[in-house]
Order: structure tokens, then C-alpha cells, then sequence
């Protein structure tokens, strides 16, 4: 995931001070630009060296043949200037090597063969590094982000339902109220956030499941069902670095299916749909009349969640695993057509919560909160009445052709001359993240003894749940509160007794009080 590397070339029409500021404003480091520009130079540099030691190559061996048609004679010295020797792409000129004798033509080829070898390796390792830094470098910022680098600052676009409703339980409690999940065997057998979904929550999941992908099916979307881990050099490719440290779980297994081989294969599981996704067309060329590609992504998500430490440890809001529908389209380059995109991939996700009757609002995320591949990004942040609190549910970003460029998803049939490719823009949206949608559902729609289904579900719940999925269990908060009560019970009793058993013998202050008052009514 890169810019275009002309963009930092002035020659190419590039700026590179306006990719300096892309980046202040980002919050990152400006000088990672003079980085990429300073290697850059040093790789055409490099590249142009290579071109000219391949033509002086050339003309070697074709001057060798004409030499040998003429029957010049071969030479007996093959002696080179020392110019030549050590540095031939320079000092090398047409007059040169067509003066040289064939002897001299010879060994100059075997020199040059090896300069070139040479020259490739040093031009391979400094585009290397050039991109290690260009990959530093986030995409550039849409003029409606928000400049700054505290999501307090994040911008309200607008709002749908009741947004200031308060409730009494939090969807931690509400989950085990309905007996939805099974936390402590869940931490047992996965480890730590690790759960087993229950009951009328499997059947809720399930209908969210459905609803979402029916919605976009409708909507003209093609149903995706992703694989769950990808090649580690495609996965490079889809994801930042810094993902592969705090989000990613890397898969190692038998990278052949032959028993006596013990290739290792490394692979890493998808932190969402969207990266396989984003392969589907990877080294493709995409004819303009087939855009937009509009898919629908199912697949069960894994992350690491380095960083969460202490955050939303209870319930099923923030866990390892869970399923996610996803919203990943890709469209021309040209028109406006991938904000048009944009626009309508949030109106999806929009459309998806007002059917399930779940308030929220539309954040603008600041520019410092960005990642680096989005140009811009808009949550769709729920309403939480039990918890007091908005909530993220969908995040929807366009990331222009900053995916496809290292991807090579090219837009045309094939590479016209005198041309620069075009690259395919691509956005990703979340439709539904079925552990935040149940909590959601959860605490917006709590009555005293269960919990009400939304009605465009009903129809994909069975008979027992169709209506309302009832409380089976106490509020954890309640039996904590009633287990302090008895604490508090037990500690007074215990203070009570003892005074008890002192009043036995009283106190000097006693004893002087009661002489006082028998003196007074005498």
C-alpha cells in the first residue's frame, strides 16, 4: 500500500512539499518524504547506469560481429583503460567501443556482464529501502477530514433516534441475562477474551448474519465467503506493518502436503474480510465497463488486540473472534465515482441500523486517528443506553488507489504507450459485526424481563425467540451489589455484637453520667 512514486517527483509533475504537509497533518513524520526522494534518486540514478551498461553491451557484441564479418583482425592485447575497467556505465562512449580490437571487445562485454550483476543488486537493495519508507507514507487526506490528532475532535455529520434514551443494564449484564454466552469456559479453552456464543445469541447472530447479506444482496452486492488466512507475502501487501505487531496471528504449518518434506509455510489470519478481498483481483487489469465491483464479505475475523489492555475485558463487544459482514467495492479512477461509493456504502450501513431501530451518529474521524491507507473515513458510532456511551459499529474508509497500487489492480485492458498505468480506486465499509450488533440490540431493546427482537429479525428467529428473548439469569451487577450488601450486612452484625459484649462493662463516663442523674432528681 503506496502513493505513487511520481508524486514526489517535480520532473513528473510531482510535489513533494505537499506530501510533507499531507503528512504534518497527519501527525507523522515530514522527513520520511526527503527519505523516499533522496533513495528514489539514487535508484533512477542506478536504473539509468543499468540501462547504459545493457546498450554498451549490445554494441559490443554487435561491433564484435561486424569486426568478425570484415574479418578485422581479433588483437593480441586486451588491454582496457583504467576508466573503463572501474566504471564503464561513465567512461564507456559509442567511439570507444567501436576503436576497441576484438579482444578488447570481449572482455569488455565480460566486465560489463558483471558491472551489470553488480549495478542490479545495488539498484534492487535502494528500492528496497525506498519502499520500506514510501510505505511510512499515508494517502492523501480528502479536504473534509478534520485536521487533528484527538478523536474528541471528531465530527458529528448527523444523528438518527434517540441518542440521549438511558436504560438500566449494560450489554455485559444483558449477555448473561439471556444466558448468551459462556465467558469462563470460553477463557479456559481459547484464553484470555475468548467466549462460547449461547443459545437465543447464536440465533440473533445468525439473523444479523442473514439480514446484512440479504440487504446488500439486494442492493446489487456479490456474496464473497473469504478464506480465513492468507500467504504472508499477500498479506504484506493488504495490511501496515504495524498490524502484523498488534493485530495479526501468524499461522505456521507443513508448506507441502508431501510427508517427507519439511517446508515450513507461513500464513496469517484475516483480521477482516477486507484484506482477501482486496487480492481477489490482485495483478489484474479491469476492463472500465465491468466497474464497479460491489461485494459482500462474510468471514469469521481474528485479532490480537495489542494495545486493548484493560478495555471492555467483559462481554462480547471487544473479543479475538467474531463474524463481520463487509462491504468492499472497487470503481474507476475517474468522475468522483469512488465518493460517490463512498456515500453509498455509509447509506448501507445506515440503512442496516435504522431497519434494526438502533440509534447513532455519523462521525467525520480526525486526521491524526486515520490509518494510512484511508484518504477518509466516517464511523457509524451506536448508541448505547445501558452503558451511557456511543459505540463504534462501522467504520467506512476510501482508500483511492493507495491499495491497488501494491497490489497492481490496474484499471484498462493493458498499458497504452507512452502511458502510466491507471490504478482501480477501492473502498471498504463494515455492514455488521455481529458481537457489537448484539450488544447493541441489547441495550436498546431491554424490557424488565428480556430483551425484545427487532422486528425485521423476528422472521429469522425461531418460534421461542420470534418476539422476546427472556432474562434466565441475574444481573451480575446485581449480585455483585447484593453480595456487597451481605459484606457490609455481615460487618455491621459482627460490630454490633461486639458492642454487645463490651456494654457488659461500663465505661467510666457511664457509670459518672448516671450518678449525675440520680443526683439531679433528688
Amino acid at each position: 500500500m503506496t502513493l505513487d512514486i511520481d508524486l514526489f517527483r517535480p520532473e513528473k509533475g510531482g510535489d513533494p512539499e505537499k506530501i510533507r504537509e499531507n503528512q504534518r497533518k497527519r501527525f507523522k513524520d515530514p522527513d520520511v518524504v526527503d527519505r523516499v526522494v533522496e533513495a528514489d534518486v539514487r535508484w533512477r540514478k542506478l536504473r539509468f547506469q543499468g540501462d547504459e551498461l545493457n546498450r554498451f553491451r549490445n554494441l559490443c557484441s554487435k561491433t564484435i560481429a561486424e569486426k568478425m564479418k570484415k574479418k578485422e583482425p581479433v588483437g593480441d592485447d586486451d588491454t582496457l583503460p583504467e576508466d573503463i575497467i572501474n566504471n564503464p556505465a561513465e567512461n564507456c562512449t559509442n567511439d570507444i567501443i567501436k576503436a576497441l580490437n576484438v579482444k578488447q571487445l570481449k572482455k569488455l562485454s565480460t566486465l560489463i556482464t558483471e558491472h551489470i550483476k553488480s549495478s542490479a543488486e545495488k539498484r534492487d537493495n535502494v528500492e528496497l529501502e525506498r519502499n520500506q519508507h514510501l510505505r511510512e507514507i499515508g494517502n492523501l487526506l480528502h479536504q473534509s477530514v478534520v485536521i487533528h490528532n484527538d478523536e474528541a475532535f471528531n465530527k458529528v455529520e448527523r444523528t438518527f433516534g434517540d441518542i440521549e434514551a438511558k436504560k438500566k443494564y449494560s450489554h455485559v449484564d444483558l449477555i448473561h441475562m439471556i444466558d448468551g454466552v459462556e465467558a469462563d469456559k470460553g477463557a479456559i479453552v481459547a484464553g484470555g477474551r475468548g467466549y462460547f456464543l449461547k443459545g437465543a445469541a447464536v440465533f440473533l447472530e445468525q439473523a444479523l448474519i442473514n439480514r446484512a447479506l440479504m440487504l446488500l444482496h439486494d442492493k446489487g452486492y456479490s456474496p464473497l465467503y473469504t478464506p480465513f488466512f492468507m500467504r504472508k507475502d499477500v498479506m504484506q501487501e493488504v495490511a501496515q506493518l504495524s498490524q502484523f505487531d498488534e493485530e495479526l496471528y501468524k499461522v505456521i504449518g507443513k508448506g507441502s502436503e508431501k510427508a517427507d518434506e519439511q517446508v515450513v509455510d507461513e500464513k496469517y489470519l484475516i483480521a477482516t474480510s477486507e484484506q482477501p478481498i482486496a487480492a481477489y483481483h490482485r495483478d489484474e487489469w479491469i476492463k472500465p465497463e465491468d466497474l464497479p465491483f460491489r461485494y459482500a464479505g462474510l468471514s469469521t475475523c481474528f485479532r490480537q488486540e495489542v494495545g486493548s489492555h484493560g478495555r471492555d475485558t467483559r462481554g462480547i463487544f471487544r473479543v479475538h473472534q467474531f463474524e463481520k459482514i463487509e462491504q468492499f467495492v472497487v470503481t474507476s479512477p475517474h468522475d468522483n465515482q469512488s465518493w460517490e461509493m463512498f456515500d453509498e456504502m455509509i447509506s448501507n450501513a445506515e440503512q442496516f441500523q435504522q431497519e434494526l431501530g438502533i440509534p447513532y451518529r455519523i462521525v467525520n474521524i480526525v486526521s491524526g486517528e486515520l490509518n494510512n491507507a484511508a484518504s477518509k473515513k466516517l464511523d457509524l458510532e451506536a448508541w448505547f443506553p445501558g452503558s451511557g456511551a456511543f459505540r463504534e459499529l462501522v467504520s467506512c474508509s476510501n482508500c483511492l488507489d493507495y491499495q491497488a497500487r501494491r497490489l497492481r489492480v490496474r484499471y484498462g485492458q493493458t498499458k497504452k504507450m507512452n502511458q502510466e498505468a491507471e490504478y482501480v480506486h477501492m473502498l471498504n465499509a463494515t455492514m455488521c459485526a455481529t458481537t457489537r450488533a448484539v450488544c447493541a440490540i441489547l441495550e436498546n431493546y431491554q424490557v424488565e424481563d428480556g430483551v425484545l427482537v427487532p422486528d425485521i429479525l423476528k422472521p429469522m428467529m425461531p418460534t421461542v425467540y420470534k418476539e422476546k428473548i427472556p432474562f434466565v439469569k441475574p444481573a451480575p451487577i446485581e449480585q455483585v451489589e447484593t453480595a456487597k450488601q451481605k459484606k457490609q450486612k455481615q460487618g455491621h452484625q459482627k460490630k454490633g455484637k461486639k458492642g454487645q459484649q463490651e456494654g457488659t462493662m461500663p465505661s467510666a463516663e457511664s457509670v459518672a453520667m448516671e450518678v449525675a442523674n440520680v443526683n439531679i432528681n433528688s
